[in-house]
């Protein structure tokens, strides 16, 4: 299981690739529509080896962000509007608002997709 490596990461002013050693290709991380890469690439590196997170994002189907949310990603955007409405700032702060407010934050403030 090997580390993600920070010089590996290339970025091209909307996404994000990684240079896998060995691999002759570059693979996709994530695509930035609305900044955060630099939290979404320490959380990456603290939390997932290479393996595990290309296995949820190209075998499993998930996109980068709920494959960093199986670990309890919550985006800085996200994170500061849960504490200014008195919520914890984690995936459970994020379930206690209501169902329509919860869909439209996550829609909004979403900071990457496939």
């Amino acid at each position: 299981m090997s580390k993600f490596d920070n010089k590996q990461f290339d970025y091209n002013g909307e996404m994000l690739f990684y240079q896998v050693p060995g691999e002759e290709l570059k693979r996709f991380v994530a695509r930035f529509k609305n900044g955060g890469m630099v939290a979404f690439k320490k959380f990456l590196r603290d939390n997932f080896t290479v393996e595990e997170y290309f296995d949820l994002l190209e075998n499993q189907d998930l996109p980068p962000l709920k494959v960093l949310e199986t670990k309890g990603y919550v985006s800085p955007k996200i994170a500061k509007i849960l504490k200014s409405r008195g919520y914890p700032m984690t995936l459970e702060g994020m379930n206690q608002l209501p169902s329509l407010f919860r869909y439209v934050l996550y829609q909004t403030c979403q900071d990457t997709n496939d």
